[in-house]
């Protein structure tokens, strides 16, 4: 029986899922608490001026700054992959107890103002940082499914020494049959831009594939002698689609996680500039 892997959403017991619900259920009861005993204005609805308002403030943003740091860290230096779990982990957890937490520094109102603006910003990060959850998720299990456990560096390897083998055996054969190789080799496309495969678009007409369709046709064409020869090299070709089908898998979810960055990296320092704003506005004008 083989050891099960472990999610970085189950790192270590769920030890920061565990740590984000405390923390929204203590913020939550100072808040019930604080509205109901301490605070009173029409509607009994606390907000943000109060002083369980600036806690529940600075308890947000010490963990805006504190799981920013931290990705910052993680990408700075190299990181086991034991670390690696445990920072994605928090970024989950402690991202969606902190926008909970700011949620309720507001007491919930909302204006047309630089305050309000922060906290819609932050529900975008954390929006966008739930999509990046689904795509480390999904992608990674999904891309060993699809190519087994080759690397990509392995995966390459491959295809130069089916290439070499090929173009071996298929001295003996047609000019047809050696061109078709040639073809395969210069002018497959293996990767592109990041925006490639959006859509559902696809590359096609790929070299390869023309490769493996024609020679079923040149096979049958082949004279006896030639048959087992054309039978190995169409083999040999079969094996490098397969493997330039796993690498355009690999690098179309490489993709996929870098334009996830595009847009969650630029939200998060636009949101480090509105909190700095808004917590500068604060002590100017209250």
């Amino acid at each position: 029986m083989g050891i099960r892997h472990q999610s970085f959403l189950e790192f270590k017991q769920y030890r920061y899922l565990k740590l984000a619900v405390a923390l929204v259920l203590l913020a939550v009861v100072a808040y019930v608490w604080h509205r109901n005993t301490r605070f009173f204005a029409p509607g009994n609805v606390g907000y943000g001026g109060t002083w369980m308002g600036y806690t529940l403030g600075s308890i947000a943003t010490a963990l805006v700054v504190w799981l920013l740091w931290l990705g910052v860290r993680k990408r700075r230096y190299r990181a086991s992959s034991t670390s690696l779990q445990g920072w994605v982990s928090a970024h989950v957890y402690l991202g969606i107890a902190t926008l909970l937490i700011a949620v309720l520094h507001s007491g919930f109102e909302l204006g047309f103002n630089l305050h309000s603006f922060t906290l819609i910003l932050l529900a975008a990060v954390v929006i966008s940082g739930i999509y990046g959850v689904f795509v480390y998720v999904r992608v990674p299990p999904n891309m060993t499914d699809k190519i087994g456990e080759d690397s990509l560096e392995g995966l390459l390897l491959q295809i130069r020494t089916l290439d070499v083998q090929a173009r071996k055996a298929a001295l003996s054969l047609s000019d047809a049959f050696n061109s078709l190789l040639v073809n395969a080799a210069q002018d497959t496309r293996l990767s592109g831009s990041i925006f490639d495969g959006l859509g559902g678009l696809r590359l096609r007409a790929c070299p390869t594939d023309v490769a493996v369709q024609q020679m079923q046709v040149l096979l049958r064409q082949l004279k006896a002698e030639h048959v087992v020869l054309g039978r190995e090299v169409f083999s040999l070709m079969l094996s490098r689609q397969t493997a330039v089908r796993a690498v355009r898998l690999e690098l179309r979810s490489m993709a996929r996680l870098k334009r996830w960055l595009m847009w969650h990296v630029p939200m998060s320092i636009a949101l480090v500039v509105a909190l700095a704003a808004h917590i500068v506005s604060v002590f100017i004008y209250w």
